[in-house]
């Protein structure tokens, strides 16, 4: 069960579609697995509509089209912005129907379709740096400088070297569970961390645990010996 979502400025900006990129995938990650969440998009959507359509209209200037038709040329769309205005709610389960099979919901066994469309279905193809034996990260380009966008993958029972973030980061994990000092985190949940916090991330014991993250600054490493290694540890790997 999904406990750790994003408040309401998340989820309003990205309702009004003003997110940066990297966050508003996040967002959308975290709305493939929580129906309450996506329930809130459609209020403040319809909020949103509502609040325009009680707007005085606007005097229209000669020059307008034409000033509108450049900047739609000028435009270029952001991936996570194109996969944000694509992306389709999901539907509640018909509990009322009954099946010979007992089957896990869909949104447990399958990635968020804004990760499906940006790792083309196979996210064991994008190349991946290692730290350590156990994590493994993998940067998504979406075209921000000011962001970084990232899959981290941690083996059963394996663990991020402890590091403390240098700007906030959003996580949202995808696959398996993870627990830190703080708590212990499952599909779905939507995690906030604010500059200068510490912790250990650890994957539990019977499952890989995937994440996707949003950084607005570098994690810095503790360890001497992670900080002194990285340009070894960051050489790309293919799976």
């Amino acid at each position: 069960m999904v406990k750790y979502h994003p408040d309401t400025r998340f989820l309003t900006d990205y309702a009004a579609g003003s997110l940066p990129e990297s966050q508003a995938l996040c967002v959308a990650a975290h709305l493939h697995y929580c129906s309450g969440c996506r329930a809130k998009i459609r209020e403040l959507t319809q909020l949103g509509a509502e609040f325009f359509l009680t707007q005085e209209p606007e005097a229209v200037s000669e020059d307008s089209f034409d000033r509108l038709w450049q900047s739609l040329q000028n435009q270029e769309t952001p991936a996570a912005q194109q996969i944000h205005l694509q992306q389709e709610p999901e539907t509640t389960p018909d509990t009322t129907k009954t099946t010979k099979t007992a089957t896990t919901p869909k949104s447990a066994q399958e990635l968020p379709q804004a990760i499906e469309k940006l790792t083309r279905g196979n996210i064991n193809s994008l190349k991946w740096r290692n730290i350590g034996k156990s994590f493994r990260f993998s940067n998504i380009p979406l075209g921000e400088q000011s962001r970084e966008t990232t899959l981290f993958h941690i083996k059963a029972g394996g663990n991020v070297p402890k590091h403390h973030h240098g700007g906030d980061e959003i996580t949202v994990v995808l696959k398996g569970s993870f627990s830190d000092q703080e708590d212990h985190y499952h599909v779905g949940d939507y995690i906030v961390r604010t500059s200068g916090e510490s912790h250990t991330p650890v994957a539990s014991q019977d499952e890989d645990c995937l994440c996707l993250a949003s950084l607005d600054a570098p994690i810095v490493m503790n360890n001497w010996f992670y900080r002194v290694m990285a340009p070894f540890f960051n050489r790309p790997t293919a799976g």
